[in-house]
């Protein structure tokens, strides 16, 4: 490092040779400094699991936003300084989240309306109720529909459950990245 008003580098910022340089003022003093040099990691296998996390969210993003149709969600959802490759970095990264199931009226009889509530960057691909009875049967299993509000999905029951008490419900969804989140209750 060399510092001072009189040197022979002063003023300078560039490259000497393969050494690159910088300059700076502290207190009124030119430092001319070298520049760090970052150690490269060759293999994927030792980046630490936050850089590959982020790697396989850029590479989703460039995979997904070639189609126009999901590039148009993706930027429906971007706003300020966000763009949809942003907003599909983020979807990756963010998984979705069952806040609110309604099963409060469910006494095991058929047409009882389930509304499931999922947050997520952009609506989810799919929503999967099923509900189990106490001897661990399936009793029922099938895909909600959205509503038109995008985070409101809707299960119309369609098996009567006689042994309603105790029974398992499962809310499984499923986003555009294809990670899953799953929610359970015993009634």
């Amino acid at each position: 490092m060399i510092s001072g008003k009189n040197n022979i580098l002063a003023g300078y910022t560039g490259k000497l040779g393969d050494t690159g340089f910088y300059k700076r003022t502290v207190n009124g003093k030119e430092i001319i400094q070298r520049c760090p040099v970052r150690k490269k990691v060759k293999s994927r296998l030792k980046w630490p699991s936050q850089v590959n996390r982020f790697y396989s969210a850029t590479k989703y993003a460039k995979r997904v936003l070639v189609n126009p149709e999901i590039k148009a969600l993706y930027a429906r959802v971007a706003t300020g300084f966000n763009s949809a490759n942003s907003m599909a970095v983020k979807d990756f990264l963010t998984p979705a989240v069952i806040s609110n199931v309604v099963t409060t009226g469910y006494h095991g009889r058929t047409g009882y309306r389930m509304t499931i509530r999922v947050d997520n960057v952009v609506p989810v691909k799919s929503v999967t109720v099923t509900i189990e009875n106490p001897n661990g049967e399936i009793i029922e299993s099938g895909q909600a529909t959205m509503h038109s509000s995008g985070t409101d999905w809707h299960y119309v029951t369609t098996r009567p459950n006689l042994q309603y008490k105790g029974s398992l419900v499962r809310v499984v969804s499923c986003d555009l990245p294809g990670h899953t989140v799953e929610w359970t209750r015993v009634l």
